[in-house]
Protein backbone atom coordinates (compact mmCIF):
# COMPACT_ATOMS: atom_id res chain seq x y z
CA UNK A 1 0.00 0.00 0.00
CA UNK A 2 1.04 3.67 -0.54
CA UNK A 3 1.78 5.03 2.35
CA UNK A 4 1.22 8.90 2.19
CA UNK A 5 -0.42 10.17 5.06
CA UNK A 6 1.75 13.57 5.72
CA UNK A 7 3.85 13.66 8.71
CA UNK A 8 5.57 16.93 7.34
CA UNK A 9 4.68 19.43 4.88
CA UNK A 10 4.58 18.89 1.00
CA UNK A 11 4.54 20.65 -1.84
CA UNK A 12 2.08 20.18 -4.35
CA UNK A 13 2.65 22.49 -7.30
CA UNK A 14 2.89 25.87 -5.46
CA UNK A 15 1.03 25.15 -2.23
CA UNK A 16 2.56 24.02 0.78
CA UNK A 17 0.07 21.25 2.27
CA UNK A 18 -0.05 20.67 6.21
CA UNK A 19 -1.49 17.97 7.97
CA UNK A 20 -3.16 20.03 10.92
CA UNK A 21 -5.69 17.15 12.27
CA UNK A 22 -5.83 17.21 16.05
CA UNK A 23 -6.97 13.54 16.10
CA UNK A 24 -6.90 10.56 13.11
CA UNK A 25 -10.26 10.48 12.02
CA UNK A 26 -11.37 13.80 12.16
CA UNK A 27 -8.55 14.89 9.13
CA UNK A 28 -8.30 17.89 8.32
CA UNK A 29 -5.11 19.61 5.59
CA UNK A 30 -4.03 22.82 5.59
CA UNK A 31 -3.33 24.35 1.97
CA UNK A 32 -1.24 27.55 1.99
CA UNK A 33 -0.65 29.36 -1.80
CA UNK A 34 0.70 32.89 -1.95
CA UNK A 35 -2.53 34.38 -2.59
CA UNK A 36 -4.90 32.02 -0.66
CA UNK A 37 -5.19 29.79 2.34
CA UNK A 38 -8.16 27.32 2.74
CA UNK A 39 -8.49 23.71 5.08
CA UNK A 40 -9.70 20.62 3.42
CA UNK A 41 -12.51 19.25 5.50
CA UNK A 42 -12.12 20.09 9.06
CA UNK A 43 -12.80 17.09 11.25
CA UNK A 44 -14.57 16.75 14.43
CA UNK A 45 -16.42 18.86 16.58
CA UNK A 46 -14.72 18.08 19.79
CA UNK A 47 -11.44 18.58 18.84
CA UNK A 48 -11.89 22.18 16.62
CA UNK A 49 -10.09 23.91 19.59
CA UNK A 50 -7.13 21.98 18.86
CA UNK A 51 -7.75 21.95 15.39
CA UNK A 52 -7.67 26.06 15.49
CA UNK A 53 -4.06 25.92 17.63
CA UNK A 54 -2.48 23.75 14.71
CA UNK A 55 -3.79 26.01 11.97
CA UNK A 56 -2.57 29.34 13.98
CA UNK A 57 1.27 27.37 14.59
CA UNK A 58 0.95 27.30 10.58
CA UNK A 59 -0.42 30.83 9.66
CA UNK A 60 0.28 33.04 12.71
CA UNK A 61 -1.83 36.40 11.89
CA UNK A 62 -2.74 34.96 8.64
CA UNK A 63 -6.06 34.21 8.15
CA UNK A 64 -7.75 31.09 6.68
CA UNK A 65 -9.61 31.83 3.90
CA UNK A 66 -11.69 28.87 3.26
CA UNK A 67 -12.65 25.64 4.55
CA UNK A 68 -13.77 23.61 1.67
CA UNK A 69 -15.92 20.38 3.00
CA UNK A 70 -16.29 17.12 1.29
CA UNK A 71 -19.83 16.38 2.64
CA UNK A 72 -21.86 16.74 5.86
CA UNK A 73 -21.04 14.22 8.26
CA UNK A 74 -19.79 15.42 11.23
CA UNK A 75 -16.33 14.13 11.26
CA UNK A 76 -15.28 16.27 8.52
CA UNK A 77 -17.49 19.38 9.07
CA UNK A 78 -18.32 20.13 12.34
CA UNK A 79 -14.90 21.93 12.94
CA UNK A 80 -15.76 24.90 10.34
CA UNK A 81 -17.95 25.93 13.00
CA UNK A 82 -15.92 26.49 15.33
CA UNK A 83 -13.31 27.75 12.51
CA UNK A 84 -15.84 30.39 11.56
CA UNK A 85 -16.32 31.91 15.12
CA UNK A 86 -12.84 31.79 15.18
CA UNK A 87 -12.32 33.81 11.44
CA UNK A 88 -15.07 36.19 11.39
CA UNK A 89 -14.03 35.99 7.17
CA UNK A 90 -13.97 33.17 6.82
CA UNK A 91 -16.23 31.14 3.66
CA UNK A 92 -17.17 27.57 4.08
CA UNK A 93 -17.72 25.78 1.08
CA UNK A 94 -20.39 22.81 0.57
CA UNK A 95 -23.04 21.49 -1.81
CA UNK A 96 -26.00 23.05 -1.44
CA UNK A 97 -28.13 19.73 -0.38
CA UNK A 98 -25.37 19.66 2.63
CA UNK A 99 -26.24 23.36 3.29
CA UNK A 100 -30.10 22.45 3.57
CA UNK A 101 -28.66 19.49 6.45
CA UNK A 102 -26.65 21.93 8.47
CA UNK A 103 -30.16 23.58 9.29
CA UNK A 104 -31.98 20.43 10.38
CA UNK A 105 -32.53 20.23 14.19
CA UNK A 106 -32.34 16.52 13.62
CA UNK A 107 -29.33 16.14 11.32
CA UNK A 108 -27.63 18.63 14.16
CA UNK A 109 -28.69 16.37 17.31
CA UNK A 110 -27.09 13.00 15.46
CA UNK A 111 -24.33 15.19 14.74
CA UNK A 112 -23.70 15.94 18.10
CA UNK A 113 -24.63 12.67 19.27
CA UNK A 114 -21.80 10.77 17.15
CA UNK A 115 -19.31 13.68 17.88
CA UNK A 116 -20.20 13.05 21.30
CA UNK A 117 -19.45 9.36 21.39
CA UNK A 118 -16.24 10.06 19.51
CA UNK A 119 -14.84 12.39 21.69
CA UNK A 120 -15.36 9.71 24.87
CA UNK A 121 -13.67 6.98 22.80
CA UNK A 122 -11.04 9.58 21.58
CA UNK A 123 -10.43 10.70 25.99
CA UNK A 124 -10.60 14.51 25.04
CA UNK A 125 -11.98 16.81 27.99
CA UNK A 126 -13.65 19.22 25.25
CA UNK A 127 -16.99 19.37 24.51
CA UNK A 128 -18.34 20.43 21.16
CA UNK A 129 -20.40 24.01 21.98
CA UNK A 130 -20.76 25.54 18.18
CA UNK A 131 -23.42 23.59 16.80
CA UNK A 132 -25.27 26.68 16.05
CA UNK A 133 -22.51 28.08 13.75
CA UNK A 134 -22.45 25.29 11.57
CA UNK A 135 -23.64 26.77 7.58
CA UNK A 136 -21.96 26.97 4.15
CA UNK A 137 -20.85 30.50 3.46
CA UNK A 138 -21.00 29.28 -0.31
CA UNK A 139 -23.67 26.94 -1.53
CA UNK A 140 -22.33 24.99 -4.63
CA UNK A 141 -23.71 22.63 -7.56
CA UNK A 142 -22.53 20.22 -9.62
CA UNK A 143 -20.33 21.65 -12.63
CA UNK A 144 -19.89 25.30 -11.59
CA UNK A 145 -17.19 26.94 -11.08
CA UNK A 146 -16.03 28.87 -8.10
CA UNK A 147 -12.96 31.15 -7.53
CA UNK A 148 -10.60 30.48 -4.37
CA UNK A 149 -8.52 32.76 -4.06
CA UNK A 150 -7.02 33.68 -7.83
CA UNK A 151 -7.94 29.86 -8.84
CA UNK A 152 -10.66 28.49 -10.59
CA UNK A 153 -12.10 25.16 -8.88
CA UNK A 154 -14.78 22.77 -10.70
CA UNK A 155 -17.40 21.57 -8.25
CA UNK A 156 -17.79 17.08 -8.79
CA UNK A 157 -20.50 16.27 -7.46
CA UNK A 158 -19.67 12.24 -6.66
CA UNK A 159 -22.35 10.57 -4.74
CA UNK A 160 -22.74 7.35 -3.12
CA UNK A 161 -20.85 7.50 0.43
CA UNK A 162 -23.60 10.35 0.79
CA UNK A 163 -26.10 12.22 -1.42
CA UNK A 164 -23.91 15.48 -0.76
CA UNK A 165 -20.32 14.30 -1.91
CA UNK A 166 -18.32 16.24 -3.55
CA UNK A 167 -14.97 16.72 -4.73
CA UNK A 168 -12.67 19.84 -5.88
CA UNK A 169 -10.91 19.97 -8.97
CA UNK A 170 -8.28 22.66 -9.23
CA UNK A 171 -8.45 23.41 -13.51
CA UNK A 172 -4.82 25.05 -13.81
CA UNK A 173 -3.37 22.68 -11.27
CA UNK A 174 -5.30 19.51 -12.21
CA UNK A 175 -5.59 18.85 -8.21
CA UNK A 176 -8.54 16.87 -7.28
CA UNK A 177 -9.44 17.11 -3.99
CA UNK A 178 -11.63 13.89 -3.76
CA UNK A 179 -14.12 12.67 -1.26
CA UNK A 180 -14.99 9.22 0.57
CA UNK A 181 -17.17 7.91 -2.13
CA UNK A 182 -14.07 6.65 -4.13
CA UNK A 183 -12.77 5.10 -0.34
CA UNK A 184 -9.67 4.82 1.26
CA UNK A 185 -6.79 2.80 1.13
CA UNK A 186 -6.82 -0.07 4.13
CA UNK A 187 -3.99 -2.58 2.60
CA UNK A 188 -2.31 -3.10 -0.53
CA UNK A 189 -4.55 -2.33 -4.08
CA UNK A 190 -7.39 -2.59 -1.12
CA UNK A 191 -9.93 0.09 -1.19
CA UNK A 192 -12.28 0.40 1.76
CA UNK A 193 -16.14 0.84 0.40
CA UNK A 194 -17.75 3.80 1.33
CA UNK A 195 -21.23 3.61 0.02
CA UNK A 196 -24.04 4.63 2.02
CA UNK A 197 -26.93 5.40 0.12
CA UNK A 198 -26.05 3.79 -2.94
CA UNK A 199 -23.70 1.18 -4.59
CA UNK A 200 -24.51 1.85 -8.64
CA UNK A 201 -24.10 5.18 -7.58
CA UNK A 202 -20.61 4.72 -6.21
CA UNK A 203 -19.18 3.18 -9.07
CA UNK A 204 -20.90 5.51 -11.34
CA UNK A 205 -19.05 8.46 -9.60
CA UNK A 206 -15.45 6.58 -9.53
CA UNK A 207 -16.10 6.53 -13.68
CA UNK A 208 -16.99 9.87 -12.87
CA UNK A 209 -13.70 10.99 -11.07
CA UNK A 210 -11.68 9.03 -13.61
CA UNK A 211 -12.62 10.81 -16.30
CA UNK A 212 -10.79 14.03 -15.07
CA UNK A 213 -7.10 15.01 -16.35
CA UNK A 214 -5.31 14.42 -12.59
CA UNK A 215 -1.79 15.35 -11.56
CA UNK A 216 -2.91 15.18 -7.59
CA UNK A 217 -5.17 13.57 -5.99
CA UNK A 218 -5.90 13.47 -2.16
CA UNK A 219 -7.67 10.89 -0.37
CA UNK A 220 -9.79 12.61 2.36
CA UNK A 221 -8.46 10.77 5.80
CA UNK A 222 -5.27 9.18 4.27
CA UNK A 223 -3.63 11.97 2.00
CA UNK A 224 -2.22 12.83 -1.86
CA UNK A 225 -1.40 10.45 -4.55
CA UNK A 226 0.49 11.34 -7.95
CA UNK A 227 -0.91 11.04 -11.48
CA UNK A 228 -0.41 7.58 -12.03
CA UNK A 229 -1.03 6.63 -8.75
CA UNK A 230 -3.98 8.28 -8.62
CA UNK A 231 -5.15 6.00 -11.88
CA UNK A 232 -4.35 2.62 -9.97
CA UNK A 233 -6.32 4.15 -6.78
CA UNK A 234 -9.61 4.37 -9.18
CA UNK A 235 -9.07 1.03 -10.44
CA UNK A 236 -8.18 -0.42 -7.11
CA UNK A 237 -11.62 1.16 -5.87
CA UNK A 238 -13.67 -0.54 -8.55
CA UNK A 239 -11.73 -3.42 -7.92
CA UNK A 240 -12.52 -3.13 -4.48
CA UNK A 241 -16.26 -1.81 -4.52
CA UNK A 242 -17.29 -5.20 -6.96
CA UNK A 243 -15.17 -7.48 -4.01
CA UNK A 244 -17.14 -5.86 -1.23
CA UNK A 245 -20.31 -6.52 -3.24
CA UNK A 246 -19.91 -10.44 -3.71
CA UNK A 247 -18.76 -10.68 -0.10
CA UNK A 248 -22.29 -9.62 0.97
CA UNK A 249 -24.18 -10.84 -1.84
CA UNK A 250 -22.40 -14.28 -1.32
CA UNK A 251 -22.43 -14.66 2.25
CA UNK A 252 -26.13 -13.67 2.00
CA UNK A 253 -26.83 -16.83 -0.56
CA UNK A 254 -25.17 -19.30 1.58
CA UNK A 255 -27.66 -18.11 4.76
CA UNK A 256 -24.92 -16.61 6.96
CA UNK A 257 -26.48 -13.93 9.35
CA UNK A 258 -26.07 -9.93 9.29
CA UNK A 259 -23.71 -10.35 12.53
CA UNK A 260 -21.52 -13.32 9.90
CA UNK A 261 -20.92 -11.34 7.55
CA UNK A 262 -19.93 -8.38 8.95
CA UNK A 263 -17.28 -10.43 10.09
CA UNK A 264 -16.13 -11.94 6.86
CA UNK A 265 -16.27 -8.15 5.35
CA UNK A 266 -14.41 -7.40 7.87
CA UNK A 267 -11.20 -10.09 7.47
CA UNK A 268 -10.78 -8.06 4.17
CA UNK A 269 -11.62 -4.29 4.93
CA UNK A 270 -11.04 -3.98 8.44
CA UNK A 271 -7.03 -3.35 8.51
CA UNK A 272 -5.09 -1.44 11.36
CA UNK A 273 -5.35 1.52 9.29
CA UNK A 274 -9.45 1.73 9.45
CA UNK A 275 -9.21 0.64 12.76
CA UNK A 276 -7.30 3.89 13.82
CA UNK A 277 -10.20 6.06 12.47
CA UNK A 278 -13.06 3.57 12.61
CA UNK A 279 -14.22 2.19 16.26
CA UNK A 280 -15.42 -1.39 15.84
CA UNK A 281 -18.81 0.11 16.77
CA UNK A 282 -18.84 2.40 13.97
CA UNK A 283 -17.01 -0.40 11.65
CA UNK A 284 -20.05 -2.17 12.05
CA UNK A 285 -22.90 0.22 11.78
CA UNK A 286 -21.77 1.64 8.14
CA UNK A 287 -21.52 -2.27 7.35
CA UNK A 288 -25.03 -2.72 8.50
CA UNK A 289 -26.12 -0.13 6.09
CA UNK A 290 -23.98 -1.42 3.98
CA UNK A 291 -25.60 -4.86 3.56
CA UNK A 292 -29.43 -4.02 2.98
CA UNK A 293 -28.70 -1.46 0.64
CA UNK A 294 -26.54 -3.99 -1.52
CA UNK A 295 -29.41 -6.94 -1.22
CA UNK A 296 -31.68 -4.16 -1.83
CA UNK A 297 -29.65 -3.41 -5.42
CA UNK A 298 -29.22 -6.37 -6.56
CA UNK A 299 -32.80 -7.74 -6.18
CA UNK A 300 -32.34 -9.99 -3.56
CA UNK A 301 -34.90 -8.76 -1.45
Amino acid sequence: MISNYFEKPGKIGEATVYNVTPVRGGDAFLFVYDDVTFLFDSGFGFSSSKLYENIVEVLGERPLDYVLLTHSHYDHALGSAHLSKMYPDLKVVALSYAAKIFGKEGARATMMRLDEAAREINEFDTHFEDIDNLHADIAVEDGEIIKVGNHDVQIVSLPGHTRDSIGYYFINEKLMLGCETIGMYVKDDVVMPSFLVGYQMSLDSIDKVSTFDIDYYMIPHWGMLTKEQAKKFFEDSKKSHVLGKDIIVDAYKAGKTKDEIIEIFAKDYYSDEVKKMYPPAAFAENINIQIPLILHEMGLV
